[in-house]
């Protein structure tokens, strides 16, 4: 049985630190009723795919939404694992935090995305937002690491509302898959 690596850098959290720990069961009541809700949220909705060419641009976001200092997401929706993107139960590649405000703009908290490596390798690992104001993709937050073989999270705190949002997307370079949760429009709900 080989052992999950711990990173070579201090920026990215491995699977074994996380595994050796226990929460407690009122953390654990606390994170299934979270994860509940964020499943039954109305306005969500998660697909995954292959990922084609994408022409996400790398600078940071600017919006003319609502951009709430501090914004965070209360409630949680979760990537589903393709390809690299995946935690090592393979049950998901990751979630997010979120809210829809009363002008219809959404606000996206910290998003985690987790990534397995199967050799050493340097990746940029990416958080894009589509919108109408931008349908190629936004990246709105990323970072490279260099890392070896095994699996790996780090959490992004974008805490940023977006008019008309479409959907967020993660990615650690488009041969390792991306995977995205759809919102849909308040008008919708």
């Amino acid at each position: 049985m080989r052992r999950v690596p711990r990173s070579p850098i201090d920026q990215a959290h491995s699977y074994q630190a996380e595994r050796t720990r226990r929460l407690p069961a009122k953390w654990l009541a606390a994170t299934l009723i979270t994860a509940a809700v964020g499943l039954l949220a109305p306005g969500v909705s998660v697909t995954a795919g292959r990922s084609g060419a994408t022409t996400a641009t790398r600078t940071a976001a600017t919006t003319a939404a609502t951009t709430a200092v501090g914004c965070r997401g209360v409630s949680q929706a979760f990537f589903p694992a393709v390809g690299f993107i995946t935690n090592p139960s393979r049950a998901q590649g990751g979630h997010l935090w979120w809210f829809r405000s009363t002008d219809g703009s959404v606000c996206i908290g910290t998003v985690i995305m987790w990534v397995q490596y199967n050799a050493t390798a340097a990746k940029t690992w990416r958080v894009v937002i589509y919108s109408p104001r931008h349908p190629g993709g936004l990246t709105v937050a990323s970072r490279t690491f260099t890392l070896k073989r095994g699996w790996y999270w780090w959490g992004f705190g974008v805490h940023q509302a977006y008019r008309g949002l479409a959907a967020v997307c993660v990615t650690a370079s488009e041969s390792f898959g991306v995977s995205c949760v759809h919102f849909t429009t308040a008008s919708a709900r």
